[in-house]
């Protein structure tokens, strides 16, 4: 009886601390992928939120990173797309993408709210349209 109870204690304890804590806002609670693993591919965005209100207007952004910290960036407006070779990478506690292009020196930064090994959801604040919200699957 007293290895039950022991063993049970254990348990919640291990299950406690797997559900409180997460990264992200959004999770995942618990994934054994580390955050360069999942975000590594590509991604198609699947929504755009502008202050909070979802979008179906012009603009997309898409992105390729590679495990090696090189990559692309789309972006069309209308039916005007550009593409840029990128170098990116993770923050130390690996809630911000930062990303810039090859040869750049200044990196732009996002923060991640989800990522999973098929969703991703970034954030930033933009001085002209307010808080945009990224939400993507991976392809």
């Amino acid at each position: 009886m007293k290895k039950n109870i022991i063993l049970i204690t254990i348990t919640v304890l291990l299950l406690t601390g797997f559900s409180a804590c997460t990264t992200y806002d959004e999770g995942p609670g618990f994934t054994i992928l580390s955050a360069k693993a999942r975000i590594t591919g590509t991604w198609e965005q699947t929504e755009l939120y502008i202050n909070d209100n979802l979008q179906s207007g012009t603009l997309k952004i898409e992105f390729s990173f590679n495990s090696d910290g090189t990559g692309t960036r789309s972006t069309t407006i209308d039916a005007i797309t550009t593409s840029n070779d990128i170098d990116w990478q993770l923050n130390d506690d690996k809630t911000l993408i930062m990303y810039k292009n090859t040869g750049d020196s200044e990196w732009d930064e996002t923060t991640i709210i989800r990522l999973t090994n098929k969703e991703l959801w970034i954030e930033e604040n933009s001085v002209i349209f307010g808080m945009m919200q990224f939400r993507y699957e991976k392809i």
